[in-house]
């Protein structure tokens, strides 16, 4: 190197230049930004395999499920009588919720099915596999879920596809005629 050179380590008299100060600076500032964006880099593609294998417990449901849905409130769905026996049917009703301070109505989704002149089963309306929306299919008096094939009979037994388990239910009451739901049962 020669004493000219502004990239050297010691300007003459002994101290730093201001063009060796500025890329030293700018050398530090780069060497810094690549270990905050290359660490957590790092962190992630050394986690152990088995940290991203376990499946999620069936308990989940419980906090990932709505308000509306968690609600144990005694909620009417309708007249036990306007319900056919064996066919699945889609109701919307109105439930008191408690979501923090926010007390209001919330509208939620039900299947009913209607087993006898005295007992009816009520459905929450969401696969067990992966929460998609399910439907039922008039004719053959199934649920099925569009997502991944997945196909509940009206007892809410899985007749076939992924599904883990059966479909989760309401507590429900026949009340001077009326089908009263009460909370969501998520034990499988």
């Amino acid at each position: 190197m020669s004493e000219n050179d502004p990239t050297g380590p010691v300007a003459a008299g002994g101290e730093l230049s201001r063009r060796r100060f500025v890329l030293r600076s700018l050398a530090t500032l780069g060497g810094a930004i690549a270990a905050a964006l290359g660490l957590p880099v790092l962190a992630f593609g050394s986690a152990h395999a088995w940290q991203w294998t376990e499946e999620a417990p069936a308990e989940l449901i419980e906090t990932s499920v709505p308000p509306t849905l968690q609600s144990d409130a005694q909620t009417p769905v309708g007249k036990l009588l306007d319900f056919e026996v064996g066919i699945p049917r889609y109701v919307v009703v109105d439930r008191p919720v408690v979501d923090g301070w926010v007390r209001a109505d919330a509208p939620i989704g039900v299947y009913v099915v209607r087993k006898s002149d005295t007992e009816a089963v009520v459905f929450d309306p969401h696969c067990t596999h992966l929460g998609c929306p399910l439907a039922a299919t008039p004719g053959s008096n199934a649920f099925v879920c569009p997502c991944h094939g997945g196909s509940f009979d009206t007892n809410g037994d899985v007749t076939s596809g992924p599904p883990p388990h059966p479909m989760f239910r309401y507590e429900v009451r026949i009340d001077g005629g009326d089908v009263v739901i009460g909370a969501l049962q998520s034990e499988v």
